[in-house]
């Protein structure tokens, strides 16, 4: 009798340890995950070509901010020399 109930535990244990055992992935999410890694790579392709627009645009903006301060400058200085000379 002990016996039979130690083989029935015994069993019982490799039903629930089979049972909870590792899983595999099935295809369906293999697939999934190769098309979250793309998403992901296309994402971080597009923030760097986003980033590399603002930088430029940054730039372009510094650009015309200093020629329009060149601009006053001179015409500060023009206007400088003017009274200077008496007019």
């Amino acid at each position: 009798m002990k016996k039979l109930s130690l083989m029935a535990g015994v069993g019982i244990l490799a039903v629930i340890l089979t049972g909870c055992g590792p899983k595999k992935a099935t295809k369906e999410t293999l697939s999934q995950i190769e098309e979250c890694r793309k998403a992901e790579q296309a994402a971080q392709q597009k923030i760097e070509e986003l980033n590399a627009q603002i930088q430029e645009l940054k730039s372009d903006n510094l650009d015309g901010k200093i020629q329009a301060l060149q601009h006053e400058r001179d015409s500060l200085k023009n206007y400088l020399n003017l009274l200077e000379q008496g007019y």
